[in-house]
């Protein structure tokens, strides 16, 4: 009896415990699957590596293309975090780690000044604030506002206006904030061929005015109407690309080309029809002069069109009209009326006599002749030194007169 007892009781227990096993079993698969403990609360998701985060290629961030990169770089940076199910305590410690250059050097400036670790303890939301502020100051936000407003589609590009009209509302977002002003600035930029048509439709959403819009656009674009910039112009035809060997054939048959037309014959024209060609002919394809439309009448002297009553602007240098001597392009001339030095006065007889006679006269009238012809005493002297004995008769005649 002793014996049954035991064996009895231990099956029993196996199957309580077969039982208890069986129905913990299910809920423990429910709890893998579902994430949840034992108590039913969630747990955080495993961290997110390092190197799973870099295995999704996040953007790198530099700081020094304004306003418009930093936004793309915040996008990009959300869309690597939500692929690599990254937690939000590292998000700040993953995003800092793609940071270069002036970006860099600013994030370290900040690690310095609030520590290390209350630096990375930062949520997502007040780091991307710090960038903001240091990134796309109040200067740079002035410039995006004045741009915002001035924001226009230019012909058919609605997909470039669209675009830059949703960056700009993401750095700006006070100027377009109720969902009206948005709708209503954005209609504002579009052409005039579209706006009535966008205004008459009363759109709820802005989804739906962009839409309605980039329809119409398209629309005129085929109409001819509106012109897309972007697009090729019909008749260019985009060919596929070739090999390498059709590359050189291409470029041998070039070659070959313009040797030919190098080596072109020309043929010999009859002098007779000379004449006749040239007259047909233009003489040369010079663009055409256009015609004034000031409101001075022409003058008749310089033929240019100045303020009546008002003298010619004629040239001291070159004599022409049209401009004046600080702006002449000819060379200096030399002038026209040079100084002439005179040569010294020649000796006359009737110096030389008159030299002679203050010889033969008493004293005081010879000082009168001397302060007279005091000029003229240096050439007459050096003639009567040469011709003395003429002199002396002359003047022994004039003392025999005189006495």
């Amino acid at each position: 009896m002793s014996s049954r007892r035991p064996r009895n009781s231990s099956r029993r227990i196996a199957s309580i415990v077969a039982r208890e096993v069986a129905a913990v079993i299910p809920t423990l698969l429910n709890h893998l699957n579902n994430g949840t403990n034992g108590g039913g609360a969630n747990t955080s998701p495993l961290g997110c590596s390092f190197k799973k985060f870099s295995s999704c290629n996040p953007t790198k961030f530099n700081g020094t293309k304004g306003a418009t990169s930093l936004l793309q770089w915040f996008e990009s940076t959300e869309n690597t975090f939500l692929n690599s199910e990254c937690p939000d305590n590292l998000k700040v410690r993953h995003a800092a780690s793609v940071l270069q250059k002036r970006a860099l050097t600013w994030w370290n400036g900040e690690k310095r000044i609030r520590g290390t670790n209350a630096a990375m303890a930062l949520s997502w939301d007040q780091f991307k604030d710090l960038m903001t502020k240091e990134f796309c100051p109040r200067n740079e936000i002035k410039k995006l506002e004045a741009e915002f407003w001035d924001l226009a589609q230019e012909g058919g590009e609605n997909l470039t206006y669209t675009n830059r009209f949703h960056e700009l509302s993401l750095l700006v977002p006070h100027l377009i904030t109720p969902l009206p002003r948005a709708i209503e600035k954005y209609i504002g930029g579009l052409p005039m061929q579209i706006q009535d048509t966008v205004w008459g439709s009363n759109p709820t959403t802005l989804e739906d005015t962009i839409r309605l819009a980039a329809q119409l656009t398209d629309n005129h674009v085929k109409n001819g109407t509106l012109i897309k910039k972007s697009n090729k112009k019909s008749s260019e035809i985009s060919t596929p690309k070739s090999d390498p060997e059709d590359k050189s054939e291409s470029s041998s048959k070039k070659r070959k080309a313009k040797t030919l037309n190098y080596a072109a014959v020309t043929h010999v024209v009859p002098v007779s029809q000379v004449a006749p060609m040239l007259q047909q002919a233009p003489i040369g394809n010079f663009p055409t002069k256009k015609p004034y439309t000031g409101p001075h009448p022409q003058c008749n002297t310089c033929k240019y069109h100045h303020v009546a009553h008002h003298p010619c602007r004629q040239c001291t240098n070159c004599g022409r009209y049209g401009h004046t001597f600080n702006l002449c392009r000819s060379a200096p001339k030399a002038p026209v009326n040079p100084v002439v030095v005179q040569p010294p006065p020649a000796i006359t007889q009737a110096a030389i006599l008159l030299s002679l006679l203050s010889l033969s006269i008493p004293h005081q009238s010879r000082l009168t002749f001397k302060k007279t012809f005091r000029c003229l005493s240096p050439q007459v002297s050096k003639f009567i030194t040469g011709n003395k004995l003429r002199c002396y008769s002359v003047v022994g005649c004039f003392k025999m007169l005189h006495t």
